[in-house]
Order: C-alpha cells, then sequence, then structure tokens
C-alpha cells in the first residue's frame, strides 16, 4: 500500500468508519489527486459519494464543485456531509443572496472552509458562482469538478435542460481541473455523449458490474391477471405488497394513476400514500420523510420520487407501468436492496402500455422503449437481458447468484378487452 493509499484510508476510517474500499474506489479516488478525468459507473448503492466528498478532505486549501441535477438531492447530500463531519454547502435557486455572498467570500479566502459546494448546471452559469470559482481555479483552490448522475447528460441535456449541455464551457473555462463523473447507469453511447460534451481528456474509465445479485427480478402481463382489468391487477398487487417485509415504493406513469392506486391499497388496508408533483411541497417533504424513517411502509409515487431517494432497507420496488427506458427501469428498481438484503423488482406491463410508450417516443430516445419491452417479454433470465443491455456479456456471475434468480417467463401481453390505467 502506497502513502497516498493510507492516508486516503485514514479519512475513510475517520469520516465514514469503514476499514477498506470497495471494488473500484481506489481506483477513483487516485484518478482525482492525479489530476486526471474520470468516468466511474458503480451500481446503485456501490458508494460514489465518498469518490467526491474525500478528495477536498486531502488538501486544506482545497474544495471540490459537485453537480447534481436537483435541489433535493444537493441538500439530502449536504445533511449526509454534516453526519460524517464534512463542511458543505449549496448554491441554487433557493439559495438566499446573502449566503451566495458568504459562500463567494469563502471561496475567494484561499482557504475555504466548505469542502465541497452543491450546486446546479443552471447555477453555473451565474456570473458571480463563475467568477469566484475561476479566481479559486488561478489559486489552486479547486480540487475537482464531480459530475453526479451525469447520465443526465445524454438524457436531459437535448430536452428540457439545455444547461447540461453547456457543462462543455467546464473544460474551456478551467483546463486544469479534473473532472469527475459519476452515474449507475451508462450504455456504451451514455459514456461516449458524457465524454464528448464535457470534453474530458484521456479520462481514467472506470466501471463496476451491472449485477445486483440480491434483487428478485419478475414481470407479470396485466391482461392474464384475473378478468384482465386494472382492479384485478390491483388486487395482485395489494397481495403482493401484503405478503412482503419491509417498505417499498410503487412507480406510476400518470399522476392519476398514483391517486388511484394509493386509494386502492389503503382501502386494503396497506400503509401507504400517493407522492407526486401535483401534490404541496409540504405533502412531499412529509410523505418522502415518514417513508424514510420507517413511519409509512409504501410510496406510491411518479418518477418525481426519483434520484436521492436513498432507504437502505427498501425491500421492493413495483413497476405499474413499464420505464420509459431501460436505463430508467434499472436506476428505479435499484432504489430496492441497497443494504444487500433480498428484494424484489416487480414489474406489470400491458399491451396499452407498451402502446402509449411508442407514441411518446422520439429523437435520441428512439429504441428506449423497444427495449423495455423487450425485458418485459422475454421468456428468458431478465437479469440476464438486464445486463445485456448495459453491454455486460460475462455471465459468470449470473450462474452464481443463480439461487437468487428468477428466470421469469412472462405471457404473451395480447390485446384483450378490459381498462387498463
Amino acid at each position: 500500500m502506497t502513502d497516498t493509499q493510507r492516508v486516503l484510508r485514514s479519512y475513510l476510517q475517520q469520516h465514514w468508519g469503514h476499514q477498506n474500499f470497495r471494488p473500484l474506489q481506489l481506483q477513483a479516488l487516485e484518478a482525482t489527486l492525479q489530476g486526471r478525468d474520470s468516468l466511474v459507473i458503480l451500481p446503485t448503492g456501490g458508494g460514489k459519494s465518498v469518490l467526491y466528498q474525500l478528495p477536498p478532505l486531502t488538501n486544506e486549501y482545497a474544495m471540490t464543485i459537485v453537480v447534481t441535477p436537483l435541489l433535493a438531492l444537493a441538500m439530502d447530500q449536504v445533511n449526509r456531509c454534516e453526519e460524517v463531519s464534512i463542511d458543505a454547502c449549496t448554491w441554487n435557486s433557493e439559495t438566499p443572496e446573502s449566503t451566495k455572498q458568504m459562500i463567494a467570500r469563502d471561496i475567494l479566502s484561499g482557504q475555504p472552509s466548505y469542502k465541497l459546494l452543491y450546486t446546479t448546471p443552471e447555477s453555473l452559469r451565474l456570473p458571480t458562482l463563475r467568477e469566484a470559482l475561476l479566481e479559486a481555479a488561478a489559486s489552486g483552490c479547486l480540487m475537482s469538478f464531480a459530475i453526479d448522475e451525469a447520465h443526465c447528460i445524454a438524457e436531459w441535456g437535448h430536452n428540457f435542460r439545455p444547461a447540461y449541455l453547456q457543462l462543455s464551457q467546464l473544460r474551456d473555462d478551467f483546463p486544469t481541473v479534473p473532472i469527475a463523473c459519476f452515474t449507475a447507469t451508462a450504455t456504451r453511447e451514455v459514456q461516449k455523449s458524457i465524454s464528448e460534451t464535457l470534453q474530458l481528456k484521456n479520462p481514467v474509465m472506470l466501471q463496476g458490474s451491472f449485477n445486483r445479485p440480491n434483487i428478485h427480478y419478475q414481470a407479470r402481463c396485466k391482461e392474464t391477471i384475473g378478468d384482465g382489468t386494472s382492479t384485478a391487477t390491483l388486487q395482485d398487487l395489494i397481495a403482493f405488497i401484503q405478503a412482503q417485509e419491509g417498505s417499498g415504493i410503487v412507480y406510476t406513469h400518470l399522476r392519476a394513476t398514483c391517486d388511484w392506486v394509493a386509494s386502492g391499497l389503503i382501502d386494503a388496508d396497506v400503509d401507504a400514500a400517493a407522492y407526486h408533483a401535483g401534490k404541496s411541497a409540504h405533502v412531499r417533504r412529509s410523505v418522502q420523510g415518514n417513508w424514510a424513517d420507517g413511519s409509512l411502509a409504501c410510496v406510491v409515487a411518479t418518477i418525481a420520487f426519483g434520484m436521492g431517494i436513498d432507504k437502505a432497507d427498501c425491500r421492493y420496488v413495483v413497476h405499474w407501468n413499464p420505464s420509459s427506458s431501460l436505463e430508467g427501469f434499472y436506476q428505479e428498481s435499484g432504489r430496492a436492496g441497497r443494504d444487500g438484503g433480498p428484494c424484489t423488482s416487480l414489474l406489470y406491463a400491458s399491451t396499452q402500455d407498451m402502446t402509449d410508450l411508442h407514441k411518446l417516443e422520439k429523437g435520441t430516445r428512439r429504441g428506449a422503449v423497444q427495449a423495455m419491452n423487450e425485458y418485459a417479454l422475454t421468456t428468458g433470465c431478465r437479469r440476464k437481458k438486464l445486463l445485456g443491455f448495459f453491454g455486460e456479456r460475462d455471465h459468470r456471475h449470473v450462474a452464481e447468484d443463480r439461487a437468487m434468480l428468477f428466470h421469469a417467463a412472462a405471457s404473451p401481453c395480447r390485446p384483450q378487452h378490459g381498462t387498463h390505467r
């Protein structure tokens, strides 16, 4: 073990209480300390946040700028930093102007007290923050830029978050500051998009296995459940949840469906609540908080209940409708079992679901629905299908995990009479 590795491990033990690094963590940390760009792909629960939170601790004069997609995610990360005795702050549209001025002064001090600044792609474009960071970089006070949930560059940059594409300006403005990108899901196409957009220079590429051996994958065709109606599927869902131990999430596409499913679960004495963008901020915070602390068992939600949701003992994730992409499905189903314990991913799908998704498919996402469709309808191993989508062709570990696999053969989703939500 080198001196650098010993120092890194001492910080890991001091702040996180872990004795050793997980696979690939040490390589990712060393890449940043060596001033190299990197693209790190680790599964959900793989310990990505440590990879950008630890490096600035090694230099009393440096800080790291973390770019996150959501304000709630940034706030959650700041709270987690406080738990491990790391000073962190946020700069976004909700940050008071007086706080921004205080943070700017701290950045310009030459010895910032904050080790991590969480911000958004939009805020990075603001003159006050940009100018402070330029001066900090010139004086050697910027450790790195960390792009969390980096797959958003490819998924959102071309649509409703153009500021993600403008992150390319980071390389022009800060040519000597390393850029470290982190995500749990990235096909080769997405990896290429991230690298090209951010102008990464000979990046260190680190990719763990996409396999989550503790997740038990299932899929059920709505048309073949009972009389083929939504009510029959709801009864199937109720029976599934009542047979589970612990908490979980049920994802739906539409707010109306979210409310309908939640109401049905509550009527069946399932401890559930609805969460979507149509609810007030107070209600959303309450639902998320109650679920996180264990006082609420089941959240029925749209994808508004998404990135940053981190409850280690979530035992199941149900998709009432297929996700719009297999990447999204992997992210969402991966919110179960982060503690390593056994858990279940259950997908419900119908012909109408897939037809509706195909109607919405366009542009850079063309083909995404077909991959989701193939996963739902495969008569082979769904885990193998999922791993193959991400280019993971060595399935020796699949055989090793066979006791935890679910080789489900979905009944062909064929048109039936009945209404599906």
